[in-house]
C-alpha cells in the first residue's frame, strides 16, 4: 500500500487551515480516478508570519466565500483505498477548520499505480444571505453562486465556464449528487465551473442584457422603487398583521410566519441581484499550489432557451425587468408580492424574434467586454405524443403551444449560430436519440440524458478551445 498524501494548496501570504476529514467512501472501497474519497472544510487565516507586504496589510482572498470553502480529495488513479482513522475526529472537529494544511501529510493508503499525492477539488459557495448558516455535506446551504476549481494536469491558465441557465442546468453543471464531481472526473484542468441558480429571478437574455447595460442612475431608481414598496407594506399592517399574536400562530402553518417579511425579503434579494455585479463580468479567485490566482471573467457562458419563456414583468416607472417561472407563484411568491407585480409592473410578452434579438445582443456584449462565448441549450421539443401529421385544423391556440414554440425557438437558435460567439447544446437531438422517456416533462432529464448533455457541452468547450476542458 502507498501513502496517499495531501497535495500542496496555498493562500500565501495568508495561511490555510483545515478541519478533520469526513470520509465519503468506506474503508477498502475501490475508487475510480478522481472519485471523491474525503472532504474537509478550509479557511484562509492570517499566517504566523503575518499577511503583510511592503505596502501594509493584504486584503484576505476569497472573502465572499470564506465561510463556505471545502476541499474534496480524490486519488489520481483507480484502486483500493484504506482511510487512516486518526484523520477523522468526528463531531464539529470535522466541520470547523482548526489545523494547518500540511502538504504531504498522509491521510490514507492505497494500492493504485502511481499513488501518492491526491487531487484536490476546491468547492466555494457565496451565500444568498450571509447569516444563512449551514454545515455538513458538500455545499449544503443556500447560495446565490457556487464554484468549483481544480488544477489537474493541464497548463497554467484556468478555463472558466459559467452556468447561467434555468433549472435544467442545475443537474447538468452542479450535479445531482456531489457538486461538480461529474465535471471534475471529465475535464483535465486547470478548470473552474461557476453555477448561478434561478430561484430569485430567471436569467433570460432580456434580464441578463439589462443587467449588463444598467447604469448607476437606473440602479438608484430601482432601489428607490423597492424601498418605497417595502416601507408601504411594513407600515400598513393592522392589529392582526403579526402572526405571533394570533390564536393559531403555533400550529405549524404558513400563517405562523410573517408574510409581509417574506415578500420584503424577496424584493431585497431581487434588488441586491439587480444592483450587484453581473456574473458574466465577475473576476474570481482560486486556490492553487502556488497561492491564490485571480481569474478573468468566464470564457464561456451557458444559457438556456428554457429561461426565455418564463413570465416577464417590466416596472412601469424604472423599466426594471424581472422573470419568474410560473410554478413559483403561490406559496413561493406570496399574494402581496403578486399584487405589487400587478400594480407597478406590466407583463412583457416574449416572441421568438424578441429572444433572437436579445441573445444576439448578449453575445455581442460578452464578446466585446470579455472575449467570451455563449453556449445556449435548446429546448426538448421531441415528444412521444407528437403524432399529428397535419396541424392546420388545431386552430390559433396551437401556434402558442409549448411544442410549437420550442420547435420555432430551436430553429431560431440554429440560425443564430452564424454569430461567431454562439454555440448550441442540442438537447433536443440527444433526447430524440436516447428516447424522450429520459425527459418526459421536456425539462428535467434523467441521468443517462444528463451524461449525454455533459458530453456534448464538453465537446463544444473543446471545439472552442476553452482551457482545461
Amino acid at each position: 500500500m502507498t501513502p496517499l498524501r495531501l497535495p500542496p494548496l496555498s493562500a500565501s501570504p495568508f495561511g490555510l487551515i483545515r478541519s478533520g476529514l469526513r470520509w465519503l467512501r468506506p474503508p477498502g472501497a475501490i475508487l475510480a480516478a478522481r472519485e471523491p474519497l474525503a472532504v474537509c472544510g478550509v479557511r484562509v487565516a492570517e499566517s504566523r508570519r503575518g499577511a503583510r507586504t511592503g505596502d501594509g496589510p493584504v486584503e484576505p482572498p476569497l472573502a465572499e466565500e470564506q465561510n463556505d470553502l471545502q476541499v474534496v480529495l480524490a486519488p489520481r488513479a483507480p484502486g483500493r483505498v484504506a482511510p487512516r482513522a486518526d484523520q477523522s475526529r468526528g463531531g464539529y472537529q470535522d466541520l470547523v477548520a482548526a489545523a494547518d494544511w500540511e502538504a504531504g501529510e498522509a491521510i490514507a493508503d492505497g494500492d493504485a499505480e502511481g499513488g501518492g499525492e491526491l487531487q484536490a477539488l476546491v468547492l466555494m459557495g457565496r451565500r444568498g444571505f450571509e447569516n444563512g448558516e449551514a454545515r455538513g455535506g458538500l455545499l449544503p446551504g443556500w447560495y446565490e453562486r457556487t464554484r468549483a476549481s481544480w488544477e489537474g494536469d493541464g497548463g497554467e491558465r484556468f478555463g472558466t465556464v459559467l452556468s447561467y441557465g434555468t433549472c435544467e442546468q442545475t443537474a447538468l453543471f452542479r450535479g445531482d449528487e456531489a457538486p461538480f464531481v461529474d465535471w471534475f472526473a471529465r475535464a483535465p484542468g486547470p478548470a473552474q465551473l461557476v453555477w448561478v441558480p434561478d430561484e430569485r429571478t430567471v436569467h433570460s437574455s432580456a434580464v441578463v442584457l439589462q443587467h449588463l447595460r444598467r447604469t448607476p442612475a437606473e440602479a438608484r431608481a430601482i432601489a428607490g422603487a423597492v424601498h418605497g414598496w417595502i416601507t408601504e407594506r411594513l407600515t400598513a399592517g393592522g392589529p392582526d398583521a403579526f402572526p405571533a399574536f394570533l390564536p393559531d400562530s403555533a400550529r405549524g402553518r404558513l400563517g405562523g410566519r410573517w408574510a409581509e417579511a417574506q415578500g420584503a425579503l424577496l424584493a431585497l434579494h431581487l434588488l441586491s441581484e439587480a444592483v450587484g455585479s453581473s456574473p458574466l463580468l465577475e473576476r474570481t479567485q482560486v486556490l492553487t499550489r502556488r497561492g491564490v490566482a485571480e481569474q478573468p471573467p468566464p470564457d464561456a457562458v451557458a444559457l438556456s432557451l428554457g429561461s426565455e419563456f418564463a413570465s416577464h414583468f417590466r416596472h412601469r416607472r424604472t423599466g426594471w425587468i424581472l422573470a419568474f417561472h410560473g410554478f413559483r407563484f403561490g406559496q413561493f411568491i406570496g399574494p402581496a408580492f403578486v399584487e405589487w407585480l400587478r400594480r407597478d409592473f406590466e407583463p412583457v410578452p416574449r416572441t421568438v424574434a424578441d429572444v433572437e434579438r436579445d441573445l444576439a445582443a448578449v453575445a455581442d456584449e460578452v464578446a466585446a467586454r470579455t472575449g467570451g462565448a455563449l453556449l445556449v441549450q435548446n429546448l426538448i421539443a421531441s415528444s412521444a405524443a407528437d403524432r399529428v401529421p397535419n396541424h392546420a385544423w388545431l386552430g390559433d391556440g396551437h401556434a402558442t403551444s409549448l411544442p410549437v414554440q420550442a420547435t420555432e425557438a430551436n430553429l431560431m437558435l440554429l440560425g443564430l449560430t452564424r454569430h461567431p460567439a454562439v454555440s448550441v447544446v442540442d438537447s433536443d437531438a440527444l433526447a430524440a436519440e436516447l428516447g424522450v422517456r429520459h425527459c418526459p416533462d421536456r425539462f428535467h432529464a434523467a441521468r443517462e440524458l444528463l451524461d449525454a448533455q455533459r458530453e456534448e457541452v464538453h465537446r463544444v468547450l473543446r471545439d472552442r478551445r476553452v482551457p482545461g476542458f
